[in-house]
């Protein structure tokens, strides 16, 4: 493999990010699985291109102003692990938020073949989500 795993996750972010989704969809397996914890509004397992794509359109849509800063790639072989800052505001209150979250990145022969997230408060996700917030949940 001429790139190094790291510089494919960061090619690939770097492609969706400017919306070249052609160069995107070269970078990830036919059959991509993107593994979301089931207890998200958007949770459960996609799988390919297509797949992808639409959970990124219900992600991004769940909240307004919606935004990922990358903060760091650590990598090893074929497993890169990003850690990233969420940022956005709750449709249904109007709060603003700001969560960590880190994503575990598999490739295999040079194409991205599973990405796994974790969201640091998946509780308060969802709350921001429902607008649930002020009501018992921790801020």
């Amino acid at each position: 493999m001429t790139d190094s795993s790291k510089d494919i996750v960061r090619a690939f972010l770097g492609a969706a990010q400017r919306g070249d989704m052609t160069t995107a969809a070269s970078l990830l397996h036919p059959e991509v699985r993107i593994i979301e914890a089931d207890s998200l509004p958007f949770g459960g397992v996609v799988s390919g291109f297509e797949g992808f794509t639409e959970l990124v359109r219900r992600v991004f849509t769940t909240f307004a102003n919606t935004a990922v800063t990358v903060d760091e790639y650590i990598a090893e072989g074929e497993t890169v692990v990003v850690l990233a800052t969420m940022t956005g505001q709750s449709k249904a209150s109007g709060e603003a938020f700001s969560m960590p979250i880190s994503e575990i990145w598999r490739l295999r022969d040079g194409l991205i073949t599973e990405i796994r997230p974790f969201y640091h408060d998946t509780q308060k996700f969802n709350a921001l989500a429902s607008g649930t917030v002020g009501a018992g949940h921790a801020p």
